[in-house]
């Protein structure tokens, strides 16, 4: 057995008993401290596995997402190459969730016993430092060799991990992760892993001209794309088309007529006229009887729902770039818009994760989350005084 390694491992192992216990600066990267700082708040260092979602759910997600089908053509190499190596591979979603995996029988042995399985959750505030989780927050292909891991039941793990970005905007869609056991760490595990997800970052890119579908950005500033194609539409275009994309059952004309118009005298035959020239400038994506969008939605509201009903609020923010639609009088929308706002700012608040509430203030003026951000920055913190400086402008002493 490699003696480099061991002696590494036992560095590391001290330091994460003398961190776990004392709390005190230990000799590793500050990266590293602070995911574990991060991790102390949310996540136990006992926990045996990550939580897991429905099987079914995840695999209609997989089917369903882009990184399926930009990895198509290589999940066989991968299974390979995960069976060859006594390695697990995995790919996950921009949350950290687990949509797909593939290994050596010694490995999927070990990762059922930690619920590294499709469905489950590899987020930092679920699991505490992992490769998956710190990949995904500094956007840069990572190592984390035993008790890096912030969780004692992963320390016999080696896990390399290498974020899944969009070519065309450079968001960061989700990320490749091979993993196996410690003994059988190789400085080539970052290579390879940037490398294949690299192959699948091509494969994004050469779906972007077969985008299908309606993409609605309504959270912020509106922007709508039909198969990848940005349409310039009225305020009350982007109405009809928020309630439709919050009503995918569909809904009759008089249903309509409450949902945008509430108890304004709008006539049904106006209603009816709008419906016929947004369907048309949709290329008839609008069906009827009821009425309905008849074709794949993206829409940033309903994922930032999504991403909160599933407990994460990092994901939920990423998306959510403002009030839907803020200048509407919709009473439906109003309700959503309303509903959307506490829910996301509630879940934030009550994360508790400074990095979570400095990206919401930098974002919304909010008083009451900035005193709560004030009191969770480390003294020394750079952005302390910003924070001050901040609720004094917006008159909170």
């Amino acid at each position: 057995m490699d003696e480099r390694l061991i002696r590494e491992r036992e560095r590391l192992e001290r330091a994460w008993q003398q961190y776990i216990t004392s709390g005190a600066r230990v000799p590793v990267t500050e990266d590293l401290l602070a995911s574990w700082a991060r991790s102390a708040r949310t996540v136990p260092p006992e926990r045996v596995s990550a939580p897991v979602e429905n099987d079914a759910d995840v695999q209609h997600a997989w089917r369903e997402s882009r990184l399926e089908h930009a990895s198509r053509p290589l999940l066989a190499e991968l299974s390979a190459l995960a069976e060859d190596g006594d390695l697990i591979v995995a790919i996950a979603d921009a949350g950290g969730q687990l949509l797909w995996t593939s290994g050596s029988d010694r490995m999927h042995r070990l990762a059922r016993g930690i619920n590294f399985v499709p469905g489950g959750h590899w987020d930092e505030s679920s699991v505490g430092t992992n490769a998956l989780a710190l990949a995904l927050r500094t956007r840069q292909t990572v190592r984390v060799f035993a008790a890096e891991h912030y969780v004692q039941t992963v320390h016999d793990w080696v896990c390399y991990s290498s974020p899944i970005r969009d070519p065309r905007t450079g968001e960061v869609l989700g990320v490749l992760d091979f993993s196996t056991t410690w003994e059988r760490s190789t400085p080539l595990g970052l290579t390879s892993t940037r490398h294949y997800a690299g192959l699948i970052e091509q494969g994004l890119g050469a779906g972007q001209g077969r985008k299908e579908g309606l993409t609605l950005y309504l959270c912020g500033p509106p922007r709508v794309t039909l198969h990848g194609r940005r349409l310039h539409l009225t305020p009350r275009q982007h109405e009809l088309l928020a309630v439709l994309a919050l009503c995918p059952g569909g809904l009759t004309l008089d249903a309509m007529h409450a949902h945008v118009y509430g108890d304004q005298p709008v006539s049904l035959s106006t209603l009816k006229s709008e419906i016929s020239t947004l369907r048309t400038l949709l290329g008839g994506g609008i069906a009827s009887r009821p009425y309905r969008l008849s074709l794949p939605v993206q829409f940033d509201g309903a994922i930032s729902e999504a991403a909160l009903l599933a407990g994460q609020p990092g994901r939920a923010l990423d998306v959510y770039n403002g009030p839907l639609l803020p200048h509407s009088a919709s009473p439906f929308l109003t309700y959503w818009r309303e509903y959307l706002d506490a829910a996301l700012r509630e879940a934030v608040f009550r994360s508790r994760d400074p990095e979570l509430l400095w990206r919401y203030a930098l974002r919304f003026e909010d008083p009451e989350l900035l005193l709560e951000l004030e009191t969770l920055l480390a003294a020394g913190d750079p952005r302390l005084p910003l924070v001050r400086a901040r609720r004094a402008a917006l008159g909170d002493p």
